[in-house]
C-alpha cells in the first residue's frame, strides 16, 4: 500500500526508517514549507505541500497517510482531514513494543515507538503519540491527539483530555484522575495533582508555570477510537 508521509523534519525521517523496516512502501513526504520542495530526504522526495493530498490518489495511488508531528494541534488536523479524503490513517507500533492484549485502541493514527510498555485496560484513542522507553499504567485513558514523549511514566487509573502534551522523562504520579485538555507537561515534571486545561506545568513536584495564552484551533475532536485486542 503507497504510503505518505506529512512532516519532512527529523521525526519524519525517523518514521522514515521505522516504515520501511516495516515493509511499508513509502512514497515521498509532504510538508507545507516551501523550501523542502523537491527536495530529497533520505532518498524519498518531498513532494509539495499538504494541499497535494487532493491529487497523489490519483496520480501516484497513495492510499495511505502517516504524520508523526509533534504538535498535537496539526497532527489531528491533518490525519482528521486526510480520513475525510477517503485517506487510511495506519497505526504503527514498533516491534519491541508491549500491548497487553486487555487494551482498547483505536485502529488509525496510533503511534508507539520502541521500549514502551503499555499495561492492561488501557484506552487510547485515535492520533495518539506514544515516544520510546514510556510505561502507560493500568485503567489509564489517552484521549485523542494525546503526546507522550521518551521516558515517561504515566501513572494508572489517569485520564488525559484532547491534546495534552507529556514532556520527556515526566512522571505522571497514580492518584491523580485527569491531566487537562491541550495542558503541557514539562520535562523531567513531577506530576502529583490534577492539572487544568491549558496549563503548562514544569518543576519536582509539577506547579503551574502560567495558562497558554489563548484555547488552540484544535477543532472539535472525533468521538469513538477504542477498539479492543
Amino acid at each position: 500500500m503507497k504510503s505518505v508521509i506529512i512532516g519532512a523534519g527529523t521525526y519524519g525521517e525517523v518514521y522514515l526508517a521505522y516504515l520501511e523496516e516495516a515493509g511499508v512502501q513509502i512514497v515521498g513526504f509532504l510538508d507545507d514549507d516551501a523550501s523542502l520542495w523537491n527536495r530529497e530526504i533520505r532518498g524519498k522526495r518531498v513532494l509539495g505541500g499538504t494541499d497535494r493530498l487532493a491529487d497523489l490518489r490519483e496520480e501516484l495511488d497513495v492510499e495511505a497517510v502517516y504524520c508523526p508531528i509533534g504538535s498535537n494541534e496539526i497532527r489531528v488536523r491533518m490525519l482528521t482531514r486526510a480520513r475525510q479524503m477517503g485517506y487510511r490513517t495506519p497505526c504503527y507500533f514498533h516491534p519491541s513494543v508491549i500491548l497487553s492484549p486487555q487494551i482498547s485502541i483505536a485502529n488509525e493514527g496510533v503511534y508507539i515507538l520502541p521500549g514502551t510498555n503499555v499495561m492492561p485496560y488501557v484506552t487510547i484513542e485515535k492520533d495518539v503519540m506514544i515516544s520510546s522507553g514510556t510505561n502507560i499504567h493500568h485503567h489509564s485513558y489517552l484521549a485523542q491527539g494525546t503526546f507522550i514523549s521518551t521516558g515517561v511514566n504515566f501513572g494508572a487509573n489517569i485520564r488525559t483530555e484532547p491534546y495534552a502534551y507529556i514532556g520527556m522523562s515526566a512522571t505522571i504520579m497514580t492518584g491523580i484522575h485527569r491531566l487537562g485538555e491541550g495542558c503541557l507537561i514539562g520535562a523531567g515534571a513531577v506530576v502529583i495533582r490534577d492539572v487544568e486545561k491549558y496549563a503548562i506545568m514544569a518543576g519536582v513536584p509539577a506547579r503551574l508555570i502560567k495558562y497558554k495564552d489563548r484555547t488552540p484551533d484544535y477543532g472539535a475532536p472525533e468521538r469513538g477510537g477504542g477498539n479492543s485486542r
